[in-house]
């Protein structure tokens, strides 16, 4: 399935914090260089969604904010997941 997500990097933690216009907001506390804040975001999406981390790959984005990123498994499981590890705390 595919996920569209906006990630905003150098944040304090690594969490999903919500959906903003259609995409899953997720906050990165990797920098935006040389591929840190892409490979923490795979990590953590591949966490979230309990899949292998070689079973997220980025489709879109890698330099922007908005990206599109790739997960193999079902794509109900993969959703409920995804959707169960938003932080509806302070962010």
């Amino acid at each position: 399935m595919t996920v569209a997500v906006k990630a905003v990097p150098r944040s304090r933690a690594t969490r999903a914090v919500g959906v903003q216009d259609g995409a899953l907001r997720v906050q990165i506390a990797a920098p935006p260089h040389q591929g840190q804040s892409n490979a923490a975001l795979c990590g953590y999406l591949a966490g979230a969604a309990g899949v292998r981390p070689s079973a997220v790959r980025l489709r879109r984005g890698s330099s922007g904010a908005r990206k599109l990123i790739e997960v193999d498994g079902p794509p109900a499981e993969v959703a409920a997941r995804l959707a169960a590890a938003i932080d509806v705390g302070d962010g």
